[in-house]
């Protein structure tokens, strides 16, 4: 009768151990969600209600996460040690605008949510991208998706295919003697966000 009862009594403490255990990851679930809703509201220009895209945080809370939202925006920052960490030139977020799955626009933020150039270029922060051959990018686009990305295509930034806009901190344009372009594979490796500052 007694091995009957402290079995019971075992099932019933193993019981309540899983039911613990189960609200402690919940908790812990739910704490992560909401460390992760402050610093996403920080961003103004990023529409809510938002869902994960990517998450890779390893187990000493390091690494990049980026959010989606019905915009179409994807805003990404990285963590290090579960806390916000902060990029070359004090940047912390970015925000990638797209629309039918194009790049239109990168813009950088600061820690508190902040318009934030980029130093060490010309001090922007924000690209506005410019496809001014579409018809010519997609074949060169076609190339580089086939090949995954892993393909060195000869520069074409003489070709005039992709004009870039830059911003300043102000959300005003970076006056240019001349327009500025870039290569398609450059796009292509920022449409697929590919660059951190």
């Amino acid at each position: 009768m007694n091995t009957i009862s402290s079995i019971n009594t075992n099932r019933k403490l193993i019981q309540v151990f899983f039911i613990c255990f189960s609200f402690l990851q919940c908790i812990s679930v739910s704490a992560q969600a909401d460390n992760f809703q402050v610093l996403i509201n920080k961003i103004q220009q990023f529409s809510k209600p938002a869902r994960i895209l990517n998450k890779h945080i390893d187990a000493t809370g390091n690494g990049p996460v980026e959010f989606t939202n019905a915009k179409k925006q994807v805003l990404r920052f990285r963590l290090k040690h579960h806390k916000l960490q902060i990029q070359h030139g004090g940047i912390a977020y970015q925000l990638f605008y797209y629309k039918n799955d194009y790049l239109e626009k990168i813009q950088t933020f600061d820690v508190n949510g902040k318009l934030a150039g980029e130093g060490e270029s010309k001090n922007e922060s924000g690209v506005v991208f410019i496809i001014e051959k579409p018809n010519l990018y997609l074949k060169k686009k076609e190339l580089i998706d086939d090949a995954e990305g892993n393909i060195d295509l000869k520069d074409d930034t003489n070709e005039k295919i992709i004009r870039v806009q830059l911003y300043d901190e102000n959300n005003m344009p970076i006056p240019e003697f001349q327009p500025t372009y870039i290569s398609s594979k450059i796009y292509w490796n920022y449409n697929v966000r590919m660059y951190w500052p």
